[in-house]
């Protein structure tokens, strides 16, 4: 397992997740247009796209593909968490939504594509790990945050007229929040979710944390004012802030040293 890691992390292979979502009708473009945070006008390629709720927090994400009958969208999460989205918001809308049985490609290098098979894909199971490594958030890791505060905020077109989360996104556009994505060391035990202290005053959340080749790793959401370097403190555990991603993304498959 140590191997395939050490070649994800250095941009060789592909992870593979079953089911893709086809939406095809004759409002395909303007149902999804008033619901995910990019503009469907400049889609050209594979994009990432989020779906916030009235206060512009992150419910669903999922990666958009241009699609003959109208769009493809592969869910960050579960398809049925992504179906159940964007169904709550069809009314009168003339569209379809159709599972298929197709595979988000997800390769090491950042590229992404939708295939039918899923032979040679890296384990599953590697992938959590693999993503915690590199910095990047899981779909349960965003999910009640705003883009901005988990790094996210270049997958949000401004200026493409109303969507879900909309006014939020213009309200603070140019505006600093006051959170943002870090790592966490484990100095001491510690779980996930867990609210996260600075000296008694809650500065944010840890995420997730999992037990890696170089102890136990996760990610977390803090105030802004929460220096890297700073310990914290929840779930049982205490932590050092780290800067993402965690310097074990350069990893040859040789164990740290610290």
């Amino acid at each position: 397992m140590e191997r395939l890691l050490a070649q994800a992390l250095s941009g060789e292979g592909f992870f593979a997740f079953p089911g893709v979502l086809l939406l095809r009708g004759p409002d395909a473009f303007s149902f999804l247009q008033g619901q995910g945070t990019r503009d469907l006008r400049r889609l050209s390629g594979p994009s990432g796209v989020l779906f916030l709720n009235h206060k512009g927090q992150i419910e669903e994400a999922a990666t958009l593909f241009p699609h003959p009958e109208g769009f493809l969208l592969a869910p960050w999460g579960s398809l049925e968490g992504l179906e159940k989205r964007l169904r709550r918001y069809i009314v009168f809308d003339q569209v379809e939504l159709v599972a298929l049985p197709l595979f988000r490609l997800l390769y090491a290098d950042g590229r992404e594509e939708v295939g039918e098979r899923a032979e040679g894909a890296l384990p599953p199971g590697l992938y959590p790990l693999y993503t915690l490594l590199k910095g990047l958030p899981l779909l349960s890791d965003i999910q009640g945050e705003l883009p901005q505060s988990v790094g996210l905020l270049h997958l949000v077109d401004y200026g493409k007229g109303c969507y879900v989360g909309q006014e939020i996104m213009a309200r603070t556009e140019g505006k600093e929040v006051p959170y943002r994505l870090v790592g966490l060391r484990a100095l001491e035990g510690g779980e996930a979710p867990a609210a996260l202290f600075l000296e008694g005053k809650r500065v944010g959340e840890a995420k997730r944390l999992l037990k890696t080749p170089f102890g136990l790793l996760g990610l977390a959401v803090v105030r802004k004012e929460v220096p890297v370097g700073a310990e914290v403190e929840g779930g049982g555990g205490r932590y050092l802030v780290e800067a993402l991603p965690f310097k074990e993304a350069a990893w040859s498959g040789q164990r740290s040293s610290g």
